[in-house]
């Protein structure tokens, strides 16, 4: 791959997704499946031109000026006189879009991506494919689903997109307290998909972790912050002031127990135990009860010094509100810890017979460390 290969793949990664947003804010009833051609063949164009021009000075600024010139130019063949008129209202050079301007557009398209008209899991499926800007074998992989299936579920959205109206763009304000919690499902999950990635992959999940951060900051720093948003904000930040400690030289995963401590970015934690603290509401969301774990982990200076009491008891907690088959297995290991190894083995047991859950990977772990600590063999 050469250094121009480079550059629009890494332009790829980070604007495909903002420049449909653009695209679609710009004209309103365009199907959302001609702005994703207009975007490919822009960077196809790309490809082309820059290994002769050399790349612009604003090549982010190209991108979208190519990609608004190439949609104009099939909005005329289509006929769309209304939206082509629109589009000439601003002239070319007058409608430079800023960095702030690209990650608006992408805060737009997570709230469009959770329009009411879709199914949950739609929503998800086209945030991690459009803010995200994950590969279908990746959302696949997030997900538990086959490739295949995911692409149905696009074309099957996009579809609908198209056949009910629905507009895939809007105001930051507009419909944005009915979705924000679905807004902060989206940004979790791109998150986790970043904080999961391990070897070669390590750089490309911390960008992910980065944009995450990024986006829920947006909706931090407008009105529509609420407690929920700032206890996500410290759970995120908790994490990643632990990142660079979870690997060796080697890209090799390091057990928390095992890691470098002095590594634990402490600005991180510090202002990560602030919006904690500032997120206090008369309920708890799942991201105030992980939060609260996560902060029993970074405050603690060794190890040894983990209070895993208070951890069981926001597990127990967040059982209650989300309950989830890795939040139990954590759990699991948490009572072990607190010297309470009947009730860990009766959650993993309980887990290990669900058909559902016993080909977990992480469960099938968490098993054979027990019986390792415990000096016992499982049942065949």
């Amino acid at each position: 791959m050469n250094e121009f290969e480079k550059r629009i793949e890494i332009l790829y990664k980070e604007r495909f997704g903002q420049l449909i947003s653009l695209i679609l804010q710009r004209f309103r009833h365009m199907p959302i499946d001609w702005a994703e051609d207009m975007v490919q063949e822009t960077f196809t164009a790309a490809a082309v031109h820059w290994p002769k021009t050399g790349v612009p000075e604003n090549p982010s600024g190209w991108l979208y000026q190519t990609c608004k010139n190439k949609t104009i130019n099939l909005l005329k063949k289509n006929a769309k006189n209304t939206e082509l008129s629109l589009a000439k209202m601003v002239p070319a050079a007058a409608e430079e879009i800023s960095e702030d301007g690209f990650k608006d557009a992408q805060l737009r398209m997570l709230m469009a991506c959770c329009h009411p008209h879709l199914t949950p899991k739609t929503q998800i499926v086209l945030a991690l494919k459009y803010v995200a800007n994950l590969k279908v074998e990746n959302i696949a992989l997030l997900l538990g689903a086959e490739p295949d299936a995911i692409e149905k579920m696009l074309y099957r959205a996009r579809q609908k997109i198209k056949s009910e109206a629905l507009i895939l763009s809007t105001g930051l304000y507009g419909y944005s307290v009915e979705r924000l919690s679905v807004m902060h499902k989206m940004i979790y999950l791109i998150f986790s998909e970043g904080y999961k990635q391990s070897g070669e992959k390590i750089s490309q999940g911390k960008i992910l972790c980065e944009d995450a951060l990024i986006l829920n900051k947006f909706l931090f720093d407008s009105p529509l912050c609420n407690p929920e948003t700032k206890a996500l904000q410290a759970l995120m930040l908790f994490n990643v002031a632990r990142f660079d400690a979870r690997f060796d030289e080697q890209s090799n995963a390091v057990e928390l127990e095992y890691q470098d401590r002095t590594l634990w970015d402490q600005s991180l934690i510090a202002l990560a135990s602030l919006l904690l603290t500032e997120s206090a509401d008369s309920s708890f969301s799942p991201y105030h009860l992980e939060a609260a774990i996560a902060c029993v982990h970074c405050t603690a200076r060794k190890f040894e010094d983990t209070d895993w009491g208070a951890i069981c008891k926001y597990y127990d907690m967040l059982l209650k509100v989300y309950p989830s088959p890795f939040a139990e297995i954590n759990y699991a290991v948490a009572l072990q810890y607190n010297q309470q190894n009947d009730k860990a083995f009766s959650i993993l047991m309980d887990l290990h017979r669900n058909p559902y859950f016993n080909k977990l990977p992480i469960l099938e772990l968490t098993i054979r460390k027990y019986f390792a600590q415990h000096s016992v063999h499982p049942a065949p």
